[in-house]
């Protein structure tokens, strides 16, 4: 059975590290609470239609009619999508004998415990990891899902770096996929940002300037449709690699900013009066998982809707809270089981404006 986590590189003497609390762990991105920008709808246990209506009766009101007047034909259909949630689960197996040539030795229980890896300090080591991981999980399947997700050397091609398992991505179909078909289906919702096109990465970051960055940002403003631009919560999800050029050309106009940082060193500033929220784990996962040796799939995003409008379903009241650890005395196993269920949607296909 293969480890959690590979300590080999760490030759094991009596008088090196004492404890898994010494390792020195890297540092990485960790997830914004779900709940900053997106809707959290509980309860979706199974699939369920989502009934959505314009809000308007629509154009009326004609000059005044004598006898017998002919009423107005008024047009409101409603909408119709459908949750669907999908069960994700992560299984971690461990054996004691894995980590016995390690110094990850030292945690382990002794006598007949000794193969039972449950509250030592190795697995509460491996558990906070976990902790970490799982809502940077959510929101990877919760944007970058596409149930056809394929790598770019396989047929049918898709985008995924060659050797990236797809069944880390083929579960749901993620909100970047719905923008897809949105803008797919009104061009007028998608605004091109310089780069994207180009053929290799370096020419991806090089041709987005700092003022073309900036005017990628004003034109999805401009361009969003006026309903988006009345909503209370109305918002821009970016890409790292425009934020940090659209300050720059800020800093070069000599113009004020102010960048916070909230929960896990997460930024959020304001564009014309909008909240911007910077999302540098879509930087991360397009140079991992959507690169295909010469490029990256559109490493320029940026997203105005509103966050009512970017919906995640879930089973319960929570996702993935429930870490299910335990000891098997059979087989010697220590396992880690976590499962849930949920969906994601873009309630409202008017109320989004894409740069891409």
């Amino acid at each position: 059975m293969a480890a959690t986590v590979n300590l080999g590189a760490l030759t094991f003497t009596a008088d090196q590290l004492r404890s898994m609390n010494e390792l020195v762990v890297k540092a990485v991105l960790e997830s914004p609470e779900l709940s900053l920008f997106h809707e959290l709808a509980t309860g979706i246990k199974n699939d369920r239609e989502i009934g959505i209506a314009p809000g308007t009766l629509g154009l009326m009101g004609k000059a005044a009619q004598g006898c017998t007047p002919v009423a107005d034909t008024l047009l409101n259909t409603i909408a119709l999508k459908t949750w669907s949630p999908k069960r994700i689960e992560v299984i971690l197996d461990q054996c004691a004998t894995d980590i016995a040539a390690s110094m990850a030795k030292l945690s382990r229980k002794l006598g007949v415990q000794v193969n039972d890896l449950t509250g030592t300090e190795y697995f509460a080591w491996i558990l906070a990891m976990l902790q970490t991981d799982i809502p940077k999980m959510i929101l990877r399947h919760a944007w970058m899902g596409n149930t056809a997700a394929n790598n770019h050397d396989e047929s049918p091609a898709g985008v995924l770096t060659s050797g990236v398992d797809p069944d880390y991505f083929n579960i749901l179909n993620g909100f970047f996929y719905q923008l897809a078909v949105i803008y797919g289906t009104t061009p007028a919702q998608k605004i091109a940002v310089s780069g994207n096109s180009q053929a290799t990465r370096a020419l991806q970051f090089s041709v987005l300037t700092p003022t073309l960055a900036q005017t990628a940002l004003n034109d999805v403003v401009d361009a969003a449709p006026a309903v988006l631009a009345g909503q209370a919560d109305r918002l821009l999800l970016v890409t790292r690699s425009v934020a940090q050029k659209a300050y720059r050309r800020l800093q070069e106009l000599g113009m004020p900013y102010k960048i916070e940082l909230q929960t896990n060193g997460f930024e959020v500033s304001q564009w014309d009066g909008i909240p911007m929220y910077v999302v540098p784990l879509w930087d991360e996962w397009i140079a991992a998982y959507e690169n295909n040796g010469t490029k990256l799939n559109n490493p320029h995003r940026i997203v105005m809707t509103a966050k009512s409008n970017l919906v995640i379903g879930m089973e319960g009241t929570t996702l993935f809270d429930n870490v299910n650890s335990f000891y098997d005395q059979k087989s010697r196993t220590n396992r880690i089981e976590v499962s849930d269920a949920f969906d994601v949607k873009i309630l409202n296909d008017g109320l989004v404006q894409v740069g891409i």
